[in-house]
């Protein structure tokens, strides 16, 4: 029996040291920055919490203000309580950190683990989170399952990233610069796409836009939009449907039979059902990049003269074609500004050929040359 009891004994102990490990409080009585040693900066004796705390109950006490001047994820059923123990005004600070990743930005990261839930509680409606001076990875962000990490509370511009830290998404997402209780953030919040693999390509006067999604959440479409002033209007070409849900890749394709001549600028706008948005990163595509072209002499007879304008912006590629629609002879340039290239043409028969000029997106310009023998 005294077995039992020793045993007993040493499993209550163990489970005391284990509860005692995994499950952490601290409290912010003073204010102060977050991460100062000296003198404890704003916390009771239990200390400063770790960069990345698991099942960990933090509380800024009514009445005091924290700045947070670290990067600290919570995990697990972490929560953060802002506004504990009476109604005075309580806050959290989250100044510019200049940091160019996470890891060196000034952020508190609510992350989702299994089924398990972290949280971050604003208790009264005095008590608020104020990141107006925040940078992009300053705020408060949630990081579900699914790999998306989503800016809750900053300021513009609104971004999603990828679980590797890659911006996925950016636009009018969510929040703002300032919370005020009393509500609720947890890790489990999702965006209605992952967007990846967008481009834009021209090819025969068309743009192909191609892009994919690794994961939907109530998603309903996709806005294509187009800019042909260097972004200061936009006009939207058309919209796809989107999955709605999945968990896989879902391609998806739109096309621009109609592109202006020059610059174009092209952006998605995903919208899921409940009326949320993000604008995707822009892509740049230059169309009818050849410009300028002349032929000469004309008729010829011995040699026949390609002449390319310096406005074009690109390589090319010149062919003679016959009435048979077969090349008879092609040069490529890399560097077609400015360049004339001069084709022998005095084995040919006489008769009318086409001189095709093509840019690198596509875009042609055909002229016609007779092909003397006299």
């Amino acid at each position: 029996m005294k077995h039992v009891y020793a045993l007993a004994a040493m499993l209550l102990a163990f489970f005391a040291f284990s509860t005692g490990a995994f499950a952490q409080t601290y409290t912010a009585v003073r204010d102060g920055n977050w991460n100062d040693p000296s003198a404890g900066g704003p916390w009771d004796p239990s200390g400063i919490p770790s960069s990345t705390c698991l099942n960990c109950t933090i509380t800024i006490n009514s009445g005091v203000t924290v700045t947070l001047n670290a990067h600290v994820t919570l995990t697990g059923v972490s929560t953060f309580f802002i506004g504990s123990n009476g109604s005075a005004p309580a806050k959290l600070l989250i100044p510019a950190s200049g940091g160019s990743d996470f890891a060196t930005s000034f952020n508190l990261i609510l992350s989702s683990a299994g089924a398990d839930l972290a949280q971050l509680k604003l208790l009264y409606a005095n008590t608020s989170v104020d990141a107006s001076a925040a940078t992009t990875r300053d705020g408060v962000f949630s990081f579900s399952n699914s790999g998306i990490l989503k800016k809750e509370i900053g300021t513009a511009p609104w971004q999603v990233f990828g679980a590797d830290g890659s911006t996925q998404l950016t636009g009018t997402i969510q929040g703002g610069s300032v919370l005020t209780g009393p509500t609720t953030i947890n890790g489990l919040g999702t965006l209605p796409v992952v967007l990846m693999n967008f481009t834009a390509v021209a090819e025969n006067g068309v743009v192909a836009l191609n892009w994919a999604t690794a994961q939907e959440s109530n998603s309903d479409h996709f806005s294509v939009e187009r800019s042909t002033d260097n972004g200061s209007h936009w006009q939207i070409l058309g919209n796809v449907a989107a999955q709605g849900y999945s968990s896989s890749q879902v391609n998806y394709s739109f096309s621009d039979q109609s592109p202006v001549s020059g610059v174009n600028q092209y952006r998605l706008l995903a919208v899921d059902r409940d009326g949320k948005s993000g604008y995707s990163i822009i892509k740049v595509v230059r169309t009818n990049l050849i410009s300028g072209v002349s032929v000469y002499p004309n008729p010829a007879k011995d040699y026949v003269n390609v002449s390319i304008g310096t406005e074009t912006t690109s390589g090319a590629s010149i062919r003679l074609i016959n009435q048979a629609g077969q090349t008879l002879a092609q040069r490529k340039l890399s560097g077609a500004a400015g360049t004339t290239v001069s084709l022998p043409v005095s084995s040919y028969p006489q008769g009318n050929y086409l001189i095709v000029v093509t840019g690198a997106d596509g875009s042609q310009q055909t002229s016609k040359v007779f092909i003397s023998r006299q």
